[in-house]
């Protein structure tokens, strides 16, 4: 009984794993609607680069955390959902990596946009994000 113990704690524990690619994300999300500086300093590898299709825009880490001062003001009222539309794991000479589309809706006071989101993940970091707008509303965003 005690091994049975032991070995759900194991599988618990491998289930729950936070540098996971998809609880990567997750995470990216949560600091977006909540502008944590740190968190974001924390998921970015130190190489990151973040591209804003739209706007013709790409940020190295330290760009994109000092941008968020105008995100926290855009962001006031906001609700930000994201579903993994697609999830493929690769395997790195660094280690473990993964590939995620990412459907995102954005709803804010005054308009709401259906994004495509694709990320990069390289062991427990986030190298790459790409943003660009599929819609100007979330009428095709998974329920």
């Amino acid at each position: 009984m005690r091994r049975l113990a032991l070995l759900a704690c194991l599988i618990l524990a491998a289930c729950s794993d936070n540098n996971a690619p998809t609880t990567l994300v997750d995470r990216w999300y949560a600091a977006l609607s909540t502008v944590n500086r740190a968190e974001f300093a924390a998921l970015l590898g130190d190489n990151a680069k973040i591209t804003l299709d739209d706007l013709n825009i790409t940020q190295t880490k330290a760009e994109f955390i000092e941008s968020l001062d105008e995100w926290e003001q855009a962001n006031k009222g906001a609700t930000i959902r994201h579903s993994v539309s697609r999830l493929i794991e690769h395997t790195l000479k660094s280690g473990n990596g993964a590939i995620l589309s990412i459907l995102v809706c954005y709803k804010f006071p005054s308009n709401e946009m259906l994004t495509q989101e694709d990320f990069v993940v390289e062991g427990d970091k986030i190298i790459s994000s790409e943003q660009k707008t599929i819609a100007d509303n979330c009428t095709n965003f998974p329920m």
